[in-house]
Parts: structure tokens; C-alpha cells; sequence
């Protein structure tokens, strides 16, 4: 056994033929695993109206919590939709924003993986399914549209396109293309007030009496999908 006697003979011991490499992983790949489990991440995250009346009562207008989003809004309700649509799935690569955790990880797999970027060049790539516990799988994007349409009920105009960058502010876009989308409205001056009944993310208790509210086209949209998922 070789003995250290100098600064120069320990740190040879850390000089080793390592070539950094950038990896990118699936999202549903081992090495997440733990950390999925932690958070829940597997649950299943929609847009979805409660009915709360204080969720729906007109407040100072406040903005966003997220850092550089400068989406402002008038009552809970709004801003709770925002927040789950635009901010909870985000892909680091691109910043393109997903409606749920197997949209963005189809989204990975099919944009920033160099095998299936290689695969599909020789029409070779296949499409899966990106409902959580389906295994179809189809050798064009039409294919799968059509799937997801008929089998699981998605809006009959739906398809499966990357919008706009999430971090592009004025008219964000909270849906797929040719889901009903909505325009966020925008605020150059950032006010402090933030109501102390907001709440987001997951494990949010609800606590206020229902009461029915008239829903919109983007509302009904919005259910139908997640209804669909």
C-alpha cells in the first residue's frame, strides 16, 4: 500500500479520467424514483372549480407568486387555475409548460432524447400513449391524437403540440392547441397585497361553504380533460 506523505500524493488519488457528460432522464426514470415517492408527484394534478364562494370574491388585484411571472388576478379562483395549468408542469430544458406530469414526460422522451430524436429520423420512433396507465402505442403523432380522442374521451379537436415558452407572460397559454385557451391578464406594476386565504400545490384544504357558480367554456374544457385523465 502506497503511504500519503504529501498534499501532491492525496490528491492524485482524486485525479481521475472523468469526462463530464450532460445525462437527461426520464422523469419516470429510477433515478427519480425516491424523490417521486416523496412528493407525490404521481397524483394526479387538475384545474378543477370547487365552487368555494370565497375562492370567487373580487380582492385587490394581486400577482403571481412565481418568480418573474407577471400574471395578475382578482380572486383565488383565477390564480389557482393559473398556478396548477401554467406553473406545476414545467420542462427544465425548454420551459414549455404541460397540463400533466405524463404530458411533460412524453415531452422529454420525444423532443430532448437524442435516441428517440435518432429513431424518428429513420421512421422508426414510436408514439406512447401519455395517459397515466395506458400502454398503447402508435407509429405516428395522428395516430395517438386520434387514440386519446376516441378511447379516452379528450376533446374532439385535441392535439398533442408544445405551446408557447412558459416563461413568455402576456397571454400564456394554460392548454394544448386546440384546447380553449385563456388570456392571463398582465400588470406592469407589482403589487405587495397577497390575500391570506390563497392557497396552492398539493394537500390544500378546502374549508369555505360551496356555492354554484355558472361555469365558462374555458371552466368546462378544463373538466372534460381532466375527467378524460
Amino acid at each position: 500500500m502506497n503511504t500519503i506523505t504529501s498534499v501532491s500524493d492525496f490528491e492524485a488519488l482524486f485525479m481521475l479520467p472523468f469526462q463530464p457528460k450532460k445525462v437527461i432522464y426520464s422523469l419516470n426514470s429510477e433515478f427519480f424514483r425516491k424523490g417521486n415517492a416523496i412528493c407525490n408527484i404521481d397524483v394526479p394534478q387538475f384545474a378543477v372549480d370547487f365552487h368555494d364562494e370565497d375562492r370567487f370574491q373580487s380582492l385587490p388585484e394581486f400577482p403571481c407568486c412565481e418568480m418573474g411571472c407577471r400574471a395578475t388576478f382578482s380572486n383565488v379562483r383565477d390564480y389557482e387555475i393559473h398556478f396548477r395549468s401554467v406553473h406545476s408542469f414545467v420542462c427544465s430544458e425548454c420551459k414549455r409548460t404541460f397540463l400533466t406530469y405524463n404530458m411533460l414526460d412524453t415531452h422529454i422522451q420525444e423532443k430532448h432524447d437524442s435516441y428517440h430524436q435518432a429513431a424518428r429520423a429513420k421512421n422508426l420512433a414510436k408514439f406512447d400513449c401519455f395517459v397515466k396507465g395506458c400502454k398503447c402505442t402508435y407509429d405516428t403523432l395522428e395516430e395517438r391524437d386520434a387514440h386519446v380522442i376516441n378511447d379516452h374521451n379528450f376533446p374532439p379537436n385535441f392535439k398533442y403540440r408544445p405551446l408557447k415558452k412558459a416563461e413568455k407572460f402576456e397571454a400564456m397559454d394554460v392548454s394544448e392547441e386546440g384546447l380553449t385557451k385563456s388570456n392571463l391578464p398582465t400588470s406592469s406594476r407589482r403589487k405587495p397585497y397577497v390575500p391570506s386565504n390563497v392557497c396552492f400545490g398539493r394537500g390544500s384544504a378546502r374549508t369555505f361553504s360551496k356555492k354554484a357558480v355558472k361555469k365558462s367554456n374555458t371552466e368546462i374544457t378544463m373538466k372534460e380533460l381532466g375527467d378524460a385523465l
